[in-house]
């Protein structure tokens, strides 16, 4: 098995809409682990949401709403249209011609290619970038079908206080996507339950989220403690 695993290509119909609840959040609602990452007003998506990653596709969106660490309302921090799904391998030799992603080495990048071991497979053919997020289980962030890392489009962004407000109507069009016991509220978009978990709308239910999402310009930076990825940020 080669250490570049095939990417999924299994076809899917747009839109789709993932989302979930960022907990590495202050006060201020300023996210403060290692996702979402923000880097020369790019949105990245790379360590953490195990179970999400591999799920999402080329064209998918993904809504990161402040966790419980934050202050009340609820708000919508991150909206990410992926342009670009890669593996770390290939987001690592992006940085060899693109000063943007040299910059997330160490960072969201947490891991890089292990030198001889190509045809090993993932994660075997990885090592850990010292210093970086996750150095106690990093294998696990690119296990079987997890290597896979996300770049936002221009119209991605990550935001703080100025997030628009989680209301009601999105909270009930959550709700339909919900596949665990909860119910969801404005307080608990994603029910009390929500640790690890994620929704994925599609269709209308998707469309009418995306419509209803205003145009913002990124206006926080990510990842100033790049070495702590807290499990409070729920991995999986």
């Amino acid at each position: 098995m080669n250490c570049v695993p095939s990417m999924q290509t299994t076809s899917v119909q747009h839109p789709r809409l993932f989302a979930y609840i960022i907990s590495t959040v202050d006060k201020q609602y300023r996210v403060t682990g290692c996702v979402p990452w923000v880097e020369d007003g790019r949105v990245f998506l790379g360590p953490c949401k195990r179970l999400m990653r591999p799920e999402v596709l080329e064209g998918d969106y993904v809504m990161g709403i402040s966790g419980s660490t934050a202050p009340n309302p609820r708000r919508i921090l991150l909206w990410m249209k992926v342009e670009e799904r890669m593996t770390f391998r290939e987001a690592w030799e992006r940085g060899n011609i693109d000063a943007t992603f040299r910059k997330l080495r160490g960072g969201p990048i947490h891991i890089r290619p292990k030198q001889g071991a190509d045809s090993l497979p993932s994660p075997d053919c990885y090592e850990h970038i010292p210093d970086s997020p996750h150095w106690d289980d990093w294998k696990n962030d690119v296990f079987g079908n997890r290597d896979v890392f996300l770049v936002g489009d221009s119209s991605s962004w990550v935001v703080a206080a100025n997030g628009p407000e989680v209301a009601p109507e999105l909270v009930d069009r959550l709700q339909s996507g919900i596949t665990w016991t909860g119910q969801a509220t404005v307080k608990n978009p994603l029910t009390q339950n929500a640790r690890g978990k994620h929704v994925l709308l599609t269709g209308n239910m998707a469309n009418r989220v995306i419509r209803g999402m205003p145009r913002l310009k990124t206006n926080v930076t990510t990842g100033r403690n790049k070495s702590a990825c807290k499990r409070s940020c729920s991995c999986e």
